[in-house]
C-alpha cells in the first residue's frame, strides 16, 4: 500500500512539475514579446445595445493603426488603405495583448471610450511583411546575388568543391519575399565581372551601376571528409560550409553576415538547406533594419543636368559622403543627365544647403518641390 502511495505521489509530482514548466515557458515567451503601449480613443453611435463594445473595438483598431505607423510611414498606409483594412485591421483583436479602459462618456449622440492598449508589434510587423507592405516601403528593392570573391576560383577537386548552384537557392528565397532581382548575366559583361573577381568593392560598384540597392554575396563549399561503404557501394561524404553577406550598394555597409555548416552527407541537400536558412535569416535582418529606421530618412529625387560621366561619379562620391545621407542610388544616366534617389535625414532645404556647398565639381540648384531637387553641374 505504501509503495502504491509513493508511486501515486511521484506521478502527481511529475505532472505538477510538467505543468509548472509549461506555464513558465508560456509566461517567458509572453514576457519576451515586444509590445507598444498606445493610448487611443474610439467612438460609436450612442443609444445602441453595442455602443460601448463598438467604441472599444474602434479604439483597439486605432491603437493597431498607430502601432503600424511606427513600422512604416503614414503615407504608405494611406496609399495602401485597402490592403491595410483587409489584411491587418480586419483582425484587430489578434494584435492586442491586453487593454484597460481609462474613461468613457456618452455625449452629443456619440459613445466615446479611451483605452490604454498593449499592441503586439512582432505580430503586426510579420503580417505587414506577409501583406508586402514592408517591400512597398522600399519600392520593391532591387537585389543582385553573386558568389563571393575567391582566391582560387578554379578549384574543383575531390577534396574541395564550390557549389555555385547555391546562389540560385538564395535568389529563390528573396524572390518569395517580393524582392526585385537584377540578373548578373544580363546586366554585367563577363569581362567586367572577371576584372572585379577577388575584389568586393569592385563587385559592389558593379551592382550599384545596375541600380541594385543590395548585393548578396554567397559562398558554398564542400570538403571531403570520408568514404562510406553502404550496400556494397562506396559514397564520398562531404561536410559543407556556407557563407552569406548582404551589402548596401549605396553606402558599402554590410547589413548582414552569417555562416553555417551543413550536416556531413553525400548529397547536396545540406548545402541547399543551409543556404535557405541563411537567406531567410538575412531577409529577417534586412526587414528589421528597415523597420527600425523608418521615418528617420526621406527619399529625395535628385536630377543633375549638363554633366558628363566622370563629373557625375565625383558628385556621387560627394553626396555619398555628405552627413545625413543614409543611402544613395543612381537610377539612370543619359543625355548628360544623372538621376538619383537620396535617402536623407532632414528636410529638402537642409539637403539643398549641403549640395550648394560642393566644389570641384559643384552644383547649382535650379528647382525644387517637397521631395524633388533639380540641379546643374558646374
Amino acid at each position: 500500500m505504501g509503495k502504491r502511495n509513493n508511486t501515486n505521489f511521484l506521478s502527481l509530482f511529475i505532472c505538477l512539475f510538467t505543468l509548472s514548466a509549461s506555464f513558465l515557458c508560456i509566461s517567458t515567451a509572453q514576457a519576451e514579446e515586444k509590445t507598444e503601449t498606445v493610448i487611443t480613443t474610439g467612438v460609436a453611435m450612442a443609444g445602441q445595445p453595442d455602443s460601448r463594445r463598438n467604441a472599444i473595438e474602434d479604439a483597439m483598431r486605432n491603437a493597431v493603426e498607430e502601432a503600424m505607423g511606427t513600422i512604416v510611414n503614414v503615407e504608405l498606409l494611406v496609399e495602401n488603405k485597402t490592403i491595410v483594412n483587409e489584411k491587418i485591421l480586419s483582425q484587430t483583436k489578434g494584435y492586442i495583448q491586453k487593454y484597460n479602459v481609462n474613461s468613457e462618456e456618452e455625449k452629443g449622440g456619440l459613445y466615446r471610450v479611451q483605452i490604454e492598449a498593449k499592441v503586439k508589434l512582432g505580430k503586426v510587423r510579420n503580417d505587414m511583411e506577409a501583406a508586402g507592405l514592408l517591400m512597398k516601403r522600399k519600392q520593391m528593392p532591387r537585389l543582385m546575388v553573386m558568389t563571393m570573391p575567391r582566391t582560387d576560383p578554379q578549384v574543383v577537386s575531390p577534396g574541395k568543391q564550390y557549389v555555385d548552384s547555391a546562389t540560385g537557392i538564395v535568389e529563390e528565397e528573396f524572390l518569395k519575399k517580393k524582392f526585385s532581382m537584377v540578373d548578373v548575366n544580363q546586366h554585367i559583361s563577363k569581362q567586367n565581372l572577371a576584372k572585379a573577381t577577388g575584389n568586393t568593392d569592385k563587385l559592389v560598384a558593379l551592382a550599384r551601376d545596375t541600380g541594385a540597392e543590395l548585393l548578396v554575396l554567397s559562398d558554398a563549399t564542400r570538403y571531403y571528409e570520408r568514404d562510406l561503404q553502404l550496400y556494397g557501394s562506396t559514397y564520398q561524404i562531404y561536410r559543407s560550409d556556407i557563407q552569406l553577406r548582404v551589402i548596401e550598394t549605396g553606402t558599402g555597409k554590410v547589413i548582414y553576415s552569417g555562416s553555417q555548416q551543413g550536416e556531413p552527407s553525400a548529397s547536396m541537400d545540406p548545402v541547399y538547406d543551409a543556404s535557405r536558412e541563411l537567406a531567410n535569416a538575412a531577409i529577417e535582418s534586412i526587414l528589421q533594419k528597415w523597420s527600425s529606421d523608418v521615418n528617420n530618412a526621406t527619399t529625395y529625387k535628385l536630377t543633375i543636368a549638363k554633366v558628363n560621366f566622370d563629373t557625375l561619379e565625383k558628385l556621387e562620391k560627394q553626396i555619398r559622403d555628405t552627413s545625413g545621407v543614409d543611402n544613395l542610388f543612381r537610377r539612370a544616366f543619359d543625355s548628360g543627365q544623372g538621376r538619383f534617389d537620396v535617402e536623407f535625414r532632414g528636410s529638402a532645404d537642409d539637403l539643398i544647403k549641403k549640395l550648394k556647398n560642393f566644389s570641384s565639381p559643384g552644383l547649382s540648384i535650379t528647382g525644387m518641390s517637397q521631395q524633388t531637387i533639380e540641379a546643374v553641374a558646374r
